[in-house]
């Protein structure tokens, strides 16, 4: 596999998958849709962009954006459009997306556009726009996106600057960083922990067998795809190669025979709990998932402590994750109040206290040993809340720089767990996280993430000479086989992690 660097400019841990096609809803996919319509004209008003299904990177959203821009100038005659009309419109447009009767105008230039554009199947354009019109108009009437911002995405440098994203950085304790030390390895008969690694599980409750796995909608195998062509086979009892996620019994089958590997002193659990059937989803199809596969971990692994982190998938619209100062109904409580109660026998009250404001805390598995769990989504390029303020959403990071010094200063290890890895998170966030890394590197002892559904790493270098490993981060493959993937056995960590 490709070994993972960093990118020019920025020392961030760069995936070598980040140049892969997105395959989830073909070209141009859902995800682009929000974004080709916020710069639409007249008749349409619309926001950001849901991500498509499927888990891998996105390009940089300008460039997205300009590779589709030729198609929606063509539908709807844009070529003379001028700087000072564009201003104008959006102008106009922000005035009319505060007024509450623009969001039923919005959604239906959204499923007008989606469907000329052939983004995806008619039925699944309706569903997605109604889903995501509401959380859409709200941030784009919230965000700092201006008119001259957005005609500059459009139409060039020399009419706006797109500066959404802007540089920001978190503050580092003034204490002196301590002389790298390489890993030692332990000493003969040092204790050994074994923990085991699930990710990406994707459970579709509407899975059916015999249903076309290669149906016109975005997520297959399931009530709704219809039956296959006669010349070829339907979906497979316990899953299948194609746009498909698991039905139960295979996730239980994966859980049960769990024990023979074991015993497990912990597990890391990373995520993504629902299917991809992104443009139907409702908050209880979503906390259903939660507690049936909760309920199923816990029946398998038993007394087994679990260490849960958020998925992008667990909210509804997928990616959706305000920062705590949204509140209300749109606000994330809902679900970081069933995680909470639904985890609570495994963490203790501050980490659910956490949990309930941000979706992250910290605990300590055993003496020596800080475990953080960090709420990615925060980093998220797919979280269209971020175009309201992406500075430290949560002030998560800023936490994680005081658990980190107060583990060095006790002299503890440090495991990071997380659905999202660094290197696929906005460019700021992804350049803070790298530094804290570095400051932080005799303390960081691991780095376990999920979400690209494959086996990857990625490597940290030192700044000064980008040639020094100085951390890891292990992405874990997914138990589901979207996208035409081969589930593998969850894998177990075993080690030793020095204490002092």
């Amino acid at each position: 596999m490709p070994r993972h660097g960093v990118s020019s400019g920025q020392g961030r841990p760069r995936s070598g998958r980040e140049q892969t096609l997105d395959r989830s809803l073909g070209a141009p996919s859902l995800r682009l849709l929000w974004m080709g319509l916020v710069l639409a004209l007249p008749d349409s008003q619309v926001l950001w962009t849901p991500a498509a299904a499927h888990p891998l990177p996105a390009q940089g959203h300008p460039a997205k954006f300009f590779r589709l821009a030729p198609q929606l100038r063509e539908a709807f005659s844009w070529w003379n459009l001028t700087c000072p009309a564009c201003k104008g419109l959006f102008t106009a447009i922000d005035i009319r997306l505060r007024n509450e009767a623009s969001v039923a105008q919005v959604g239906s230039m959204a499923i007008k556009m989606c469907t000329l554009l052939k983004i995806a199947p008619p039925a699944v354009c309706q569903s997605a726009v109604q889903l995501f019109q509401d959380d859409m108009v709200e941030v784009w009437t919230r965000s700092v996106l201006s008119p001259s911002e957005a005609c500059g995405l459009l139409l060039g440098s020399s009419c706006g600057h797109w500066d959404i994203f802007s540089s920001w950085n978190i503050s580092l304790p003034a204490v002196p960083k301590p002389s790298p030390q390489p890993p030692v390895p332990p000493a003969p008969g040092s204790p050994v922990s074994r923990v085991l690694f699930l990710t990406d599980l994707h459970w579709d409750h509407a899975y059916l067998e015999g249903t076309d796995p290669n149906c016109e909608n975005p997520l297959c195998c399931r009530q709704g795809s219809g039956p296959p062509p006669a010349s070829r086979p339907g979906a497979g009892y316990w899953g299948e190669y194609s746009k498909c996620d698991l039905p139960l019994r295979t996730l239980e089958s994966l859980l049960s025979g769990l024990g023979p590997a074991g015993p497990f002193d912990m597990v890391y659990w990373t995520g993504d709990i629902p299917a991809h059937n992104i443009w139907q989803q409702s908050r209880r199809d979503q906390l259903w998932a939660l507690t049936t596969i909760t309920d199923l971990v816990k029946k398998f692994l038993g007394p087994v402590p679990v260490y849960p982190a958020v998925g992008n998938h667990e909210s509804t619209p997928v990616n959706g994750f305000p920062p705590p100062f949204i509140e209300g109904n749109q606000s994330s409580h809902w679900l970081y109040e069933a995680m909470a109660k639904a985890w609570e026998p495994w963490l203790p009250a501050e980490a659910l206290r956490t949990l309930r404001t941000g979706g992250f805390y910290a605990l300590s598995p055993r003496p020596g040993l800080r475990l953080i769990s960090l709420n990615m989504n925060f980093c998220s390029r797919e979280n269209f809340w971020l175009l309201i303020n992406s500075t430290d959403p949560a002030g998560q990071l800023q936490w994680l720089v005081g658990e980190l010094q107060a583990s060095e200063d006790r002299g503890d290890k440090v495991h990071i767990i997380g659905h999202i890895p660094p290197g696929h998170c906005l460019k700021s966030w992804s350049w803070n996280y790298y530094r804290i890394v570095e400051r932080y590197e005799n303390t960081l002892a691991g780095q376990f993430f999920g979400h690209t559904h494959v086996d990857e790493f990625e490597v940290f270098y030192d700044e000064e000479t980008l040639s020094r490993p100085l951390s890891v981060a292990f992405l874990a493959p997914s138990a589901t086989t979207y996208i035409s993937l081969n589930p593998v056995s969850p894998p177990s960590l075993q080690g030793t992690v020095s204490t002092k």
